[in-house]
């Protein structure tokens, strides 16, 4: 009269496919989240590096400057200097002449993300 509950299984594969898909469609956004994550982080470590670089080459240009363009044909103007499309400021520069210690900072400000490098440094001729 009634079915046997142990031989009667229609419907099982509809029941399987459908939690196969589930799970699938969570690996699914698990895998685009990990990947988004990835080139997010990717860029936010390409514009810390990009600021750091360009507050770096101010310093150095700055240096040169000071020790009278290092054999360069034009002294650089590092009024308000632009490395590499970042913008660049030099915060304290204490040089005053090539024989006594002087100190720069620069900071570099690329996409909201600010870079500051320090550098002591004595000139000789």
């Amino acid at each position: 009269m009634f079915p046997n509950p142990i031989t009667n299984q229609r419907g099982m594969g509809l029941i399987a496919a459908v939690f196969i898909i589930v799970v699938v469609g969570m690996f699914g956004v698990l895998i685009a989240r990990y990947t988004t994550i990835s080139s997010v982080n990717s860029a936010e470590d390409s514009v810390w590096a990009q600021a750091l670089y360009s507050a770096e080459s101010t310093m150095r240009l700055n240096i040169l400057r000071n020790d009278g363009g290092g054999n360069l044909s034009a002294q650089p103007s590092l009024v308000k200097p632009t490395v590499g499309g970042v913008d660049t400021d030099i915060i304290t520069d204490s040089f005053t002449v090539s024989s006594a210690p002087a100190t720069i900072r620069v900071r570099a400000i690329r996409a909201q993300v600010s870079r500051t490098v320090e550098a002591r440094y004595l000139l000789s001729k």
